[in-house]
């Protein structure tokens, strides 16, 4: 629940572009998953741009003038629909499949950690090296759904503000008040996910240490060193926790990643709503 360079000044590529390339860049299962940004600009440019409404003689809009939709407009309303459809069915199935995961990843960390942080009785370096990378790969999973609802909900303020602008019919703030209450914005589940993998790598990069400075102290109140078995293995433990540690699966959330901190500044992202009443997004959010 991401590119560079949102702002469509000269020199910058615009939304659109680096969207698109975000895309290419991820992973083939979930490409097909993200908004379908070029179909929704082709749509876009089938709608007639904007006209003065029909009035009457005192200046107030002519009954059902407010409600009247074109083809083209409906035919923009249903694409986006048919997207949200497919986000709430894509986030749904992967949110079961990763809780499904960390169930599985709490029995194999259980193996090398007690509850209380102290080794288990079935501690084995091979264990550990095991439950690292695994730990490892699932962070990415998770920090990679993470940004596809970001890149997502970005995605739709980035069109409706265009189609805001081209067509008589506003749609983005009742559409992204909407948006608010759909289950791919409900990221909740993901975030206690993120929070509780990175707080079992903690404790094993912990474990590890206190593991280490044990063996240490034991080795000098019994006048010797470990031997060349035990130090090989102990570099082996410090280079898979750096690997682990500084990768986490980057490679696949990058281009997510560029993407959305490009984003952050943008004016779309930060009165995403447009003029919709600060209260009446909040109101949404808490119901």
């Amino acid at each position: 629940p991401a590119c560079l360079g949102v702002a469509e000044s000269a020199g910058t590529m615009k939304f659109g572009h680096q969207f698109t390339r975000t895309i290419e860049a991820t992973h083939p299962t979930i490409s097909d998953k993200f908004l379908c940004y070029k179909k929704l600009k082709k749509c876009l440019k089938t709608i007639p741009k904007k006209t003065e409404p029909a009035k009457n003689a005192d200046g107030t809009l002519k009954p059902g003038e407010k409600r009247k939709l074109t083809e083209e407009q409906r035919a923009f309303v249903k694409t986006l629909n048919a997207e949200l459809q497919k986000f709430n069915k894509f986030f749904m199935n992967a949110e079961e499949d990763l809780v499904i995961k960390d169930s599985l990843l709490e029995k194999e960390y259980r193996e090398v950690v007690n509850e209380d942080g102290t080794l288990a009785e079935s501690f084995a370096m091979k264990k550990y090296r095991k439950i690292c990378q695994a730990i490892a790969d699932f962070h990415g999973e998770l920090v990679l759904m993470e940004h596809w609802v970001g890149l997502n909900y970005t995605a739709l303020v980035k069109i409706l503000k265009k189609h805001d602008k081209r067509s008589n019919l506003s749609l983005r703030s009742p559409f992204l008040v909407s948006v608010l209450q759909q289950p791919f914005y409900s990221t909740e589940v993901l975030t206690q996910l993120i929070t509780k993998t990175e707080s079992r790598f903690r404790k094993l990069n912990a474990l590890i240490a206190s593991r280490g400075n044990e063996a240490e102290a034991n080795g000098e109140t019994n006048g010797h060193v470990a031997n060349d078995a035990d130090a090989e293995d102990n570099e082996d433990v410090v280079a898979t926790v750096s690997t682990a540690e500084v990768s986490l699966s980057l490679s696949r959330t990058k281009a997510a990643m560029e993407c959305w901190n490009g984003l952050k500044d943008s004016d779309s992202i930060k009165r995403p709503l447009g003029d919709v009443p600060v209260l009446q997004a909040k109101r949404v959010r808490s119901s």
